[in-house]
């Protein structure tokens, strides 16, 4: 990230193709964690209703065969 400033410097700072490699780069760090965390917390929900409708159906005797 340094070198890239750095390159920008003799040029000007005025630079649009820079400004949107900054802004995707800035996107993608945003969204990253957003994704992975939100993926992780979709599963694990997903995860605790099954258990727990399988635990119900225990409860009636209505358990599918596996």
């Amino acid at each position: 990230m340094t070198l890239a400033a750095l390159l920008v410097l003799p040029h000007g700072m005025d630079d649009p193709a820079m400004d949107l490699v900054y802004f995707w780069a800035a996107v993608l760090i945003a969204l990253t964690p957003v994704l992975i965390f939100g993926g992780l917390g979709v599963w694990i929900v997903r995860k605790i209703w099954q258990e727990q409708r399988g635990a119900r159906n225990a409860e009636r005797g209505t358990e599918a065969p596996h």
